[in-house]
């Protein structure tokens, strides 16, 4: 069974944890393994009416989803950052937030970005709807012509995506 390589629990200490992990989408890299999340662990930074995103390692998704022809990505279920509200797709989730939530500016982690192999499990956006519409489209404007081309962009600690029109 694989593990979570390079995280430890904030609570229990515990490194490169196996199992569920459940990673604040509120306080910066803040993870808690299941243990300690499901006895209700809080610290003086994490309280227990933060939005977390459950995190499967990939052994976890081929226990849970083997015999089912869905996509590592496209079996993930996540968490809305702002309202605690689970169970959304990454389509869900930009809709949730775009009727829900287009005028919060509370800065808050992705949950799509922290939980896909590939993302920064610690990426903090001020404009979560934008970041959305910008880097997890969904696969809704990957057509749409008037799009030419998205280049990353470096700036001190974060990353920006600039779309060119």
């Amino acid at each position: 069974m694989s593990r979570h390589e390079g995280v430890s629990c904030d609570v229990c200490g515990k490194g490169n944890f196996r199992g569920k992990r459940y990673k604040c989408l509120v306080c910066y890299d803040y993870d808690l393994c299941a243990a300690c999340y499901d006895g209700g662990a809080t610290t003086n930074r994490h309280s227990l009416e933060h939005p977390v995103q459950c995190i499967l390692t990939r052994s976890e998704y081929e226990l849970y989803y083997g015999g089912e022809a869905v996509s590592f990505e496209h079996a993930m279920s996540y968490t809305c950052p702002y309202c605690g509200s689970m169970g959304f797709s990454e389509s869900q989730l930009q809709d949730h937030v775009n009727v829900e939530h287009a005028d919060s500016s509370i800065e808050v982690i992705c949950p799509v970005c922290a939980a896909l192999p590939h993302g920064d499990p610690n990426h903090l956006t001020e404009d979560f709807p934008a970041h959305l519409a910008l880097e997890h489209r969904a696969g809704r404007d990957l057509d749409d012509p008037s799009i030419r081309h998205m280049r990353h962009m470096l700036h001190p600690g974060r990353w920006y995506v600039y779309m060119h029109i």
